[in-house]
């Protein structure tokens, strides 16, 4: 599974691959969300935008608490995929690690 940190404007984001156990974790933090009851919030145009997932199901996002996939958006509110992300950003990146706290994204402050 391919993985974005969507962070940067002006330049390329970091990317990195997932391996096949991480991927499978992945999935399976995914299939025990349920459906949102609200809509997620929408990406401000500078900073931390979270985290961009491609698969073979298509482009999913997981942002402040939500993760919009083509099937349907779901409630994250233990932001639990971005934080299993975050855990799993290549050393390269680990700059980056430090500049997201997932607590103060996922409440708006």
């Amino acid at each position: 599974m391919l993985v974005e940190l969507d962070i940067f404007s002006g330049q390329p984001n970091p990317r990195f691959e997932l391996d096949e156990q991480s991927s499978e974790t992945l999935r399976q933090l995914l299939t025990r969300l349920a459906l949102a009851t609200e809509r997620p919030p929408e990406p401000p145009g500078l900073g931390y935008r979270g985290f961009l997932l491609t698969d073979d199901t298509g482009q999913s996002r997981a942002y402040k608490g939500h993760v919009t996939t083509p099937a349907g958006v779901y409630a994250d509110p233990g932001s639990s995929v971005e934080r299993f992300l975050l855990g799993r950003i290549p050393p390269e990146y680990q700059e980056l690690r430090r500049r997201i706290t997932i607590e103060d994204e996922v409440r708006g402050s």
